[in-house]
């Protein structure tokens, strides 16, 4: 099933994503420049019974947004709960995409393997990945991260705990034991980014069903740590939105420029689960400090190659 939202002019001269950019309700998003397109893996945002599936969101410009419906259904996943299916998260290997996923909350974290970015993703394990509570991080939120030099780590975890582990070459299995890498406020919602041989690492503090919700950072020589936070880099504005947070970042194609990917609630919006996802520009100092984010209503600019 796929279905399409364009893109919108502001003051008639350049189009903008506009925010948020797709119609629904969706949350902890992830982006990423696959197979020559731009592509978001979402939470579908409801109640845990009703949160069986992912889809995720395709364009050729940041505008112009195309849904592709039940990548993974969890119908196929007898493992699973078959509830609070959350936070995907996509890496690509040798031409297949491995997507980590939250399986039910206590279910643990499995992956899922498809020869497209928009799927359709199967589990090849028959199990999870990880289902214990190690170092006391709950086994959610998994963030798939590959360095320059091909090792593939896993960050994961909620309850305030955060784990690293590496992945094996087949995306399907994990080598050595799990490193604790907790910074402090640090929540959920894990996120790494290489940039100029620094590590950023990212994630979700506060909490996320209010306007405490944001995204802080630290950054390290290793991917291992040690990571002390520096500072928050998104907040709610609540004149654009609250519970703003459990973010991505891309480095746009050919450029230098970087975008923040995030969910939000609308202004005045009580209902727990009723949250959008958003797109707005993040910049580095020339000293390589984050600019903290000013969440907005126009969005990013289209993407023009």
């Amino acid at each position: 099933m796929t279905d399409r939202k364009e893109g919108h002019t502001e003051r008639g001269l350049a189009r903008f994503s506009g925010n948020p950019i797709f119609p629904g309700w969706y949350a902890d998003p992830e982006i990423h420049w696959f197979d020559e397109q731009f592509v978001v893996y979402p939470t579908f945002s409801a109640r845990y019974e009703d949160q069986t599936f992912f889809d995720c969101f395709t364009s050729p410009d940041l505008t112009n947004w195309q849904r592709h419906g039940r990548i993974l259904d969890f119908k196929d996943i007898p493992w699973s709960t078959n509830r609070a299916a959350w936070a995907p998260s996509v890496a690509e290997r040798d031409g297949r995409y491995f997507m980590y996923f939250s399986a039910g909350d206590g279910a643990g974290i499995g992956v899922a393997v498809a020869e497209s970015p928009t799927g359709p993703f199967q589990d090849p394990l028959g199990r999870p990945l990880v289902s214990e509570y190690i170092n006391g991080a709950q086994p959610i939120d998994a963030h798939a991260f590959v360095d320059d030099d091909g090792q593939a780590y896993l960050f994961y975890g909620g309850w305030k705990h955060c784990n690293v582990v590496q992945l094996a070459p087949d995306m399907t299995s994990t080598e050595g034991g799990f490193l604790e890498i907790t910074p402090e406020h640090y929540v959920e919602g894990p996120f790494m980014l290489k940039r100029n041989g620094l590590y950023y690492f990212m994630w979700s503090e506060g909490g996320w069903t209010d306007s405490s919700y944001g995204v802080a950072y630290a950054v390290a020589d290793s991917p291992l740590g040690p990571f002390e936070r520096i500072g928050s880099i998104l907040s709610s504005d609540p004149a654009v939105g609250n519970g703003t947070g459990h973010h991505s970042v891309l480095r746009l194609p050919g450029s230098e420029e970087h975008v923040i990917c995030y969910h939000r609630r609308p202004p005045g919006t009580t209902e727990r689960d009723h949250r959008v996802t958003c797109l707005d520009q993040l910049v580095f100092e020339p000293d390589g400090t984050i600019r903290p984010v000013s969440p907005t209503v126009t969005g990013v600019p289209a993407w023009t190659g």
